[in-house]
């Protein structure tokens, strides 16, 4: 262990990876002591484990492959509302492993305490999504504290910026708006991406906003007429360096077992 002025750093010697399958949990205890008394105590749970987005090849937890199977995920549940209890919030989550979703996102709003607790101790990768972006000092505020309340989550990987901002995602106001999140996310936490759920003629958006000088480190992308996988190649090929995800997707143009368009 090492300190300097209002910082102490721990090294752990080889450390037990959390994982989607393993999701392996620390526990650090901090406590304020006055002549050896313990008058502040805080606890907080934490995960070892690596990510990486590649823009040929997917994603990676720890090194090795992982396809993301996720679920957009709204704060409300039936029967409850938005008052959704922490057993709840585990039960959605048991509910989604058994389906074989590994992935949430948490549209389009910060989420509760509870459900990222629930994803740590379960094994379910976080998209983790503010509302309402811009850049006066209460909309900054509030993405410095979801950030700054998130970032032990070993389940949270992505940072989410927004979704369909369809007044600004094309425009010279929305490429200062983002770029200044993005400046405030890097700089709150190095250590994951950024991300953006952009609807409409997202190719011809992505291409405006890179030109511009606007780059998401991974692009999302919420649905596209039918859902054809030949939009997708098409990004990948304007852009084979740029790492994209569906942040928001549907089979809903297709009858099941027969997967052929009924509009």
């Amino acid at each position: 262990m090492s300190q300097t002025a209002g910082t102490v750093v721990l090294t752990v010697d080889d450390p037990e990876r959390w994982d989607v399958d393993q999701p392996v949990l620390y526990t650090l205890v901090a406590e304020g002591l006055v002549d050896g008394k313990a008058i502040d105590r805080y606890v907080q749970t934490f995960g070892y484990r690596t990510i990486r987005f590649d823009a040929a090849t997917g994603f990676y937890l720890n090194a090795r492959p992982l396809k993301l199977k996720g679920t957009c995920c709204h704060q409300d549940h039936g029967g409850v509302g938005i008052a959704v209890p922490p057993a709840l919030q585990e039960w959605r989550i048991k509910q989604l492993k058994s389906f074989g979703s590994n992935a949430l996102r948490t549209t389009h709003n910060p989420p509760d305490p509870a459900l990222l607790d629930a994803c740590d101790r379960l094994g379910i990768l976080v998209m983790d999504e503010i509302r309402l972006p811009g850049i006066s000092q209460e909309q900054m505020e509030d993405v410095e504290s979801l950030i700054r309340r998130d970032r032990n989550h070993p389940s949270v990987i992505l940072w989410s910026l927004g979704n369909e901002e369809m007044g600004i995602q094309h425009k010279p106001a929305g490429i200062r708006i983002f770029n200044r999140l993005l400046q405030l996310a890097r700089t709150l936490d190095p250590t994951r991406l950024t991300c953006y759920g952009c609807n409409e003629d997202w190719i011809n958006i992505c291409d405006y906003q890179r030109e511009n000088g606007l780059q998401f480190d991974v692009f999302g992308t919420n649905y596209r007429s039918g859902q054809r996988s030949d939009y997708y190649d098409e990004f990948h090929a304007k852009h084979p360096d740029w790492p994209m995800l569906g942040s928001e997707t549907f089979g809903g143009t297709c009858t099941r077992g027969l997967y052929k368009n009924d509009d």
